[in-house]
């Protein structure tokens, strides 16, 4: 069987998208993935030298924008 190398190139996801909470909602990636946040759109930028490291990096991404746009509902929810 020959030996697997290991990919010297990194591999990126570049993701763009408008939120009307975009600010409130860029913050639950502080510590998860470089991101910017400009007039409303999220730009999230992820990169690894490894499929498996991408998507590992990636769910914890996507979980840390569900976690904080529920926070978000839950606190819009409970002023109304």
């Amino acid at each position: 069987m020959p030996t697997q190398r290991k990919n010297e190139d990194k591999i990126s996801i570049d993701l763009d998208f408008p939120h009307a909470d975009a600010e409130h909602i860029a913050s639950g990636l502080r510590t998860e993935s470089e991101f910017t946040e400009l007039n409303g759109i999220i730009s999230i930028s992820i990169s690894a030298t490894n499929f498996s490291d991408l998507r590992a990096i990636w769910n914890s991404t996507m979980r840390g924008l569900v976690a904080s746009e529920q926070a978000l509902n839950a606190i819009k929810g409970s002023s109304e």
